[in-house]
């Protein structure tokens, strides 16, 4: 095997990893959500084919629940209604089809059976403690945006030059160090504190 196929192997396994891990993060729906949905969903396709019914002249199976509420089946407020709960079933029935936004960020391990994340709150913590190493940081403040990490970094001193660069430095190795997959792109932005 060249060392180009090599390269190839590896960052595809990388990918699949990665693919995994998100997999495996992302919160599914809950059963009893579905069933909410589902249950609307039914109940708003009875209702409506009980109007379908009742317009058409043909018999009805549960005549007695418009009696029941005061209402004729023709009335204005039972076809809304019932075309509330089939909408609101139908879409809530897709919702729970579609799994969730993963909440936590995926930690790259070299064990395939196990994957690991870590919380935005707790990135977002870990690297505004390391910036704050940094000599002259006052104060810093850390966005996750996608595919990009904004560092803001208050300061009342003078070097702006190195110390973006000790701040970008600081953070790039702490990334790595916690094998955060992805290719995070790291902005760091300064201002100055007045005095």
């Amino acid at each position: 095997m060249s060392a180009v196929d090599e390269i190839r192997t590896t960052k595809d396994r990388r990918r699949a990893r990665r693919r995994t891990a998100m997999r495996a993060l992302r919160p599914g729906r809950t059963p009893a959500g579905a069933g909410v949905a589902g249950a609307l969903l039914v109940l708003g396709t009875a209702l409506v084919g009980e109007m379908v019914s009742a317009f058409a002249g043909w018999p009805t199976g549960w005549s007695g629940l418009p009696g029941l509420l005061g209402l004729a089946w023709g009335e204005p407020l039972v076809a809304l209604t019932g075309s509330l709960m089939v909408v609101s079933g139908t879409v809530l029935v897709l919702l729970a089809m579609v799994p969730g936004r993963p909440r936590l960020v995926p930690l790259e391990v070299s064990d395939d059976a196990l994957v690991m994340g870590l919380s935005r709150t707790g990135l977002k913590r870990t690297l505004v403690a390391v910036v704050m190493t940094v000599p002259g940081v006052d104060l810093a403040f850390v966005r996750l945006r996608r595919g990009q990490i904004e560092v803001t970094v208050l300061t009342k001193g003078s070097r702006t030059g190195e110390l973006l660069k000790e701040v970008g430095a600081v953070v790039g190795d702490r990334l790595a160090g916690l094998g955060v997959y992805g290719r995070n792109e790291v902005v760091v932005r300064l201002r100055r504190k007045n005095i």
